[in-house]
């Protein structure tokens, strides 16, 4: 396959990824249960928790979009490192439909201090997960975050020639990694969109 300087939606190079297939087919409804609940929400009064949600899920839906395009321009790392602020936001939300002092907390500043640690936010996330997979997820994703050398582990690819090297461009030939990225970032899609759904309500079309 050879290096396009923008790829299409029809000449994609992990087009046909059921990952992928999946991660598309999630968007168009999560954008239009979205744009309803968006429309319902000018000009009326909002709760506490609706009023953050208000603040957060576009965010995390901004978020995965951003992915989605990623992948498709096969920029692997960088989709990968969008991860990390989705899960936050994913797990953040939902966390505020089942702790109201923390709304509260919330539009007072909340101090980081008191605020729920990564690892419980992936654990909310990810609720049937093992312990084991939430803390190799949230190890994953916050070193691929930072320059550490673990992370960087993620940006290695094999050359033809059998030798190693950090990508700095396109990732082509990564069907794998672009499949980890496509299924948690199109699960935190759907989890906010349920979020959404249960915070302000869905009028059927």
């Amino acid at each position: 396959m050879s290096t396009t300087a923008v790829y299409l939606p029809g000449d994609e190079p992990y087009l046909g990824r059921e990952s992928v297939l999946t991660f598309d087919l999630t968007i168009p409804r999560a954008l239009e249960i979205h744009a309803e609940i968006g429309r319902r929400t000018f000009g009326a009064a909002q709760t506490p928790l609706q009023q953050a949600a208000a603040a957060l899920i576009p965010q995390g839906v901004s978020i995965a979009l951003s992915i989605r395009e990623l992948i498709r321009q096969a920029y692997l790392y960088s989709a990968a490192i969008l991860l990390r602020p989705l899960v936050e936001r994913t797990g953040m939300v939902q966390f505020f439909t089942m702790n109201d002092e923390a709304v509260v907390a919330w539009h007072s500043g909340w101090p980081r201090a008191s605020q729920p640690s990564f690892h419980q936010l992936v654990k909310l996330v990810m609720p049937k997960a093992s312990e084991e997979e939430h803390d190799l997820t949230g190890q994953i994703l916050h070193k691929l975050v930072h320059a550490d050398p673990k992370g960087s582990v993620f940006n290695i690819f094999e050359r033809e020639d059998g030798s190693l090297a950090f990508s700095s461009g396109k990732d082509l030939h990564q069907p794998k990694k672009a499949d980890a990225v496509s299924v948690l970032a199109c699960h935190c899609l759907r989890r906010l969109t349920a979020t959404s759904v249960y915070v302000f309500g869905h009028e059927q079309t």
